[in-house]
């Protein structure tokens, strides 16, 4: 069921906004995972990594840095969360009761491949040393516990999930998610079908996150069209009924070409494909948008079009961006009310 607010213009005008939608973020919301490898370790040299750009996969002795992407009302901050490696056994009881409170620490560096469940750290974006020794399993899965509401502690959270009876946890992130091993680093002597892939494979740049520069704005106003040039961290200012266009601004290479296989063997026909990108978007309040709000990754994605209501309020647009492999690129932009709006 929806909520609508009545926006009143002039007299005998009014505009129905949404108050309540999948879009808009009236309670903190999980965007996702960014996964960047800030010191790659020995394997990582193997690899045709671009400068200047993060892998989006970990290898055994990297160094990887692990950011969780929120969206929060305005006027919340959240606490950090905290960092589960979940074991399999820990995975499977974790709806049923698993008492997640007097976990030891992760041993420094991480192996690949754990028997039991350790803690990773506490805060928004943690950085984890990982061993030398390759394991096609890893043994675990990500699990991170935080709290959706600034009264809400992220200990209360893990209380509430160790309890059993189990109390509401409604107002906690629970988030598992696989960890960001790949299966196709293609040229490490250890992964089957290295020594078969053809030297033009071999060579393809490892897979990376997107860099956004920035964005292109579009606003219509009055029959007037007008191309802003925004760069990350700047605001652009709006007026009641303009209609505003948002396009990503995205650096020269972020659309990696890569090699596939046509039937699953490095030795039989190959395609080259360049990556496409999708995106999912928030917003933090109402305005005039038909969606939809996601978009999976394909060629020529219309961009995001909405038009600013009303009540002009600053209102933030979260956009997070992905292609059809590993990259994730988390960007927000800004819209706040002109002088004379």
């Amino acid at each position: 069921m929806r909520r609508w607010l009545l926006a009143l213009g002039t007299l005998g005008s009014a505009a129905c906004v949404p108050v309540e939608y999948d879009w808009l973020v009236i309670d903190a919301r999980f965007r996702g995972i960014l996964v960047e490898v800030v010191e790659p370790g020995g394997y990582g040299s193997l690899l045709n990594v671009p400068p200047d750009r993060h892998r989006a996969f970990v290898l055994p002795l990297d160094t990887v840095e692990l950011e969780w992407k929120v969206a929060v009302p305005p006027g919340q901050e959240l606490q950090p969360p905290i960092w589960v490696a979940c074991s399999w056994e820990c995975r499977d009881a974790l709806w049923s009761g698993s008492n997640l409170l007097e976990l030891a620490d992760c041993p420094d560096p991480m192996p690949i491949g754990i028997s039991g469940s350790c803690r990773l750290g506490e805060d928004h974006r943690i950085r984890v040393h990982l061993g030398g020794a390759y394991a096609p399993d890893p043994g675990f899965v990500l699990l991170l516990v935080g709290s959706r509401r600034p009264e809400l502690t992220t200990r209360d959270c893990l209380e509430r999930m160790s309890a059993s009876p189990r109390p509401d946890v409604g107002g906690c992130f629970v988030v598992v998610r696989a960890p960001p091993f790949s299966d196709t680093p293609l040229g490490l002597p250890f992964l089957p079908g290295s020594v078969d892939a053809p030297p033009e494979v071999l060579a393809e740049e490892a897979d990376t996150n997107p860099t956004v520069l920035g964005f292109t704005v579009t606003r219509e106003r009055g029959g007037v069209r007008e191309d802003l040039v925004v760069d990350l961290g700047e605001a652009v200012p709006v007026r009641r009924g303009d209609r505003i266009v948002v396009e990503p601004r995205f650096a020269a290479d972020a659309a990696q070409e890569y090699w596939v296989s046509l039937d699953d063997t490095w030795t039989g026909p190959l395609e080259r494909r360049t990556e496409v990108f999708g995106y999912q978007l928030l917003f933090s309040e109402p305005v005039l948008f038909d969606g939809p709000d996601q978009r999976p990754a394909a060629p020529d994605l219309p961009s995001p079009t909405f038009v600013v209501p009303h009540d002009v309020v600053p209102t933030t647009l979260w956009l997070d961006i992905v292609d059809e492999r590993r990259g994730k690129a988390f960007v927000e932009l800004q819209f706040v009310p002109e002088d004379d709006a």
